[in-house]
């Protein structure tokens, strides 16, 4: 068995969301996570909220400041246990918010 990680990226532009749709979407989410769980698929996973702040050097100087002009992020995470690559792209495909325009990024664990 390998990790995976499927990276949930979002538009943050439409952030943020009425509450009603917020929790439509965190519950979609939740119980796909509960199915993984039962197939012993499911490692861990988090939703990321859409403000943050970026640390970066500027000028050699250290800055920290909200994020900024950003349309695409990650709107949160699935870490999966499974067979392979293949495994781990046929449950990404199972994704409950492609309606909302997510895409799944899914990489190896190291």
């Amino acid at each position: 068995m390998a990790k995976f990680i499927l990276i949930i990226r979002e538009d943050l532009s439409k952030y943020p969301l009425a509450e009603e749709k917020l929790n439509a979407i965190i519950k979609a989410h939740s119980n796909w996570a509960r199915e993984l769980s039962a197939q012993g698929k499911f490692v861990d996973g988090y939703g990321i909220p859409y403000d943050g702040h970026l640390v970066e050097r500027i000028d050699n100087n250290i800055v920290v400041s909200p994020l900024r002009d950003i349309k695409e992020g990650v709107g949160g995470f699935y870490i999966l246990e499974v067979a392979d690559m293949e495994e781990a792209i046929a449950i990404a495909k199972n994704c409950p918010t492609f309606d909302e325009g997510d895409i799944i990024e899914v990489r190896p664990l190291m």
